[in-house]
């Protein structure tokens, strides 16, 4: 881990000369700094020369217009360089820079582009995101800056450690940090006014790169705007229902219009993989996991019982006599076989089981064998912040069990009034998995991205917490050779006998 010192300032193509005389001071008597970013309409052509010759790299934005037809990094001279448009741009010490600048007209021409390419850091994100204008949800608390939606959408996406814009001209902004749930992420905003504009127009800081938060207390931390802004919007999500259980909408959802049944006239039979008598296997919607190694699909699927159930309940005494229960077993024991023998693969398996559900289901994801050792460290970090960070949520505390043949367990999986989250860990396929379950308070609110979490953690994948996430998304082409790919591999499992 190295520590970076950066200067940003913010100038105009008059006062271009002066600025830069005025941070090459600054370099010398506070410095030196690892790069200078100058933001603002400093440059009117790409071909104009850098009146003062610069000590270290520095970065030169575009405004709201761009000085070049070719959008991304233009070096101009041995130190300088513009980055026009939007792109990326990675230093050789690892700092990772994302720009979009233009004007509006231009960003609305260009948003599936800027969208695509920005989609590609799912897994690191950028250290500093530089933009002219304001994002919608920033500028909502401003009586001036009025934001734009797509500025909303690649924070989202980038999750940026420091956001710099500079469209408020007159006026410096810095706003509290605010972090992101799904990674721990903390995100700093600022506005630089421009030079001679009375209010402050470089800014100094220091920034470890490769530390994205995690243990680090911050005391002064405001709500993420981004995500209150989308507060009451939820939708059907893969996993469950996290309405109180006061609120009875959700539990009676008919199975023609639930997305997991078949009598459903929209259901996405596309993503089908395998169907028994009593369950089938789906490729998941928007997979956390990826390709890894011989794996040449996401590996991630639901085991869904058929039957329009919100809860794993035993229609006898022993829930593992039910048709239903001995179906999804032997599809995920066929699984974790596949994953392990053909992929050295572990495998977890993650569910909620509440009466608030919609239809219960069990999520599948392969693990790379030399990471399962992560999941318990990863779970009690999860744990911590679900308990600690989210007072709303309903407390956990995972208990851990030898096996789904523990007495304990068995008592616990058929008493109908527990509401629960379970892990299954298999490390390998041939001895019995670790078993980790969570009973809850069914009125209280549940993570619905909490088995989500911990994979992500584990898989350092931050950014594909969400199944509807931008970079999670695929399209029905993508869907469909998934699927193929999934099906080629498990023929040889799907209709073997298990012992």
């Amino acid at each position: 881990m190295s520590e970076v010192k950066i200067l940003v300032a913010c100038a105009a193509e008059p006062t271009l000369s002066t600025v830069l005389e005025k941070v090459c001071q600054v370099s010398e008597k506070s410095g030196p700094f690892d790069c200078i970013v100058i933001l603002g309409p400093a440059l009117n052509d790409v071909k104009d020369e850098i009146p003062v010759k610069m000590p270290v790299p520095t970065f030169f934005t575009n405004g709201s217009k761009l000085v070049s037809d070719e959008a991304g990094s233009i070096s101009i001279d041995e130190n300088s360089t513009l980055l026009n448009g939007i792109g990326i741009y990675q230093l050789s010490n690892g700092l990772k820079i994302g720009y979009l600048t233009g004007d509006e007209n231009y960003l609305r021409q260009n948003e599936d582009e800027i969208l695509s390419l920005f989609s590609k850091q799912e897994n690191d994100g950028v250290d500093l995101l530089l933009t002219y204008q304001w994002s919608e949800a920033i500028a909502h608390g401003s009586t001036s800056s009025a934001g734009i939606c797509l500025v909303d959408k690649v924070v989202k996406l980038l999750m940026p450690r420091y956001h710099f814009a500079c469209s408020e001209k007159n006026k410096f902004t810095e706003l509290n940090p605010f972090q992101w749930n799904e990674t721990s992420s903390i995100t700093r905003f600022l506005n630089i006014a421009e030079y001679g504009s009375g209010a402050k127009w470089a800014y100094a800081f220091s920034l470890s790169l490769g530390l994205n938060n995690d243990g680090l207390k911050i005391d002064n931390l405001s709500p993420n705007p981004y995500l209150q802004s989308n507060g009451k919007k939820h939708r059907l999500e893969e996993e469950s229902t996290r309405l109180p259980s006061n609120i009875k909408k959700f539990r009676q959802i008919l199975p023609e219009k639930c997305r997991f049944c078949f009598s459903n006239p929209d259901v996405e039979d596309h993503l089908i993989i395998s169907i028994s008598e009593h369950a089938y296997i789906t490729a998941a919607k928007g997979p956390l996991t990826m390709p890894h190694g011989q794996m040449d699909f996401s590996g991630h699927c639901l085991i869904i019982p058929i039957e329009h159930r919100t809860k794993l309940v035993a229609d006898t005494n022993d829930i593992t006599k039910t048709p239903t229960y001995t179906d999804m077993e032997s599809y995920e024991s066929k699984l974790v076989k596949m994953n392990f023998e053909k992929f050295q693969m572990s495998t977890i398996i993650f569910s909620i089981n509440s009466e608030n559900s919609v239809h219960f289901h069990k999520q599948v994801m392969p693990i790379p064998n030399y990471l399962i050792g992560k999941f318990v460290p990863a779970l009690d970090r999860q744990v911590h912040f679900n308990n600690e960070r989210n007072p709303t949520n309903a407390k956990l505390n995972f208990k851990e069990f030898q096996g789904k043949k523990d007495l304990n367990y068995l008592e616990f999986i058929n008493d109908p009034q527990n509401n629960y989250l379970q892990f299954t860990i298999f490390e390998n396929s041939s001895q019995p998995p670790k078993v980790y379950v969570a009973s809850f308070d069914v009125s209280k609110r549940i993570d619905l991205q909490f088995g989500r979490r911990v994979v992500a953690f584990m898989l350092h994948l931050p950014k594909r917490v969400k199944w509807d996430s931008p970079v999670c998304k695929q399209s029905k082409e993508e869907e469909q050779n998934e699927v193929t790919l999934f099906q080629k591999s498990f023929k040889d499992y799907e209709f073997e006998k298990l012992v």
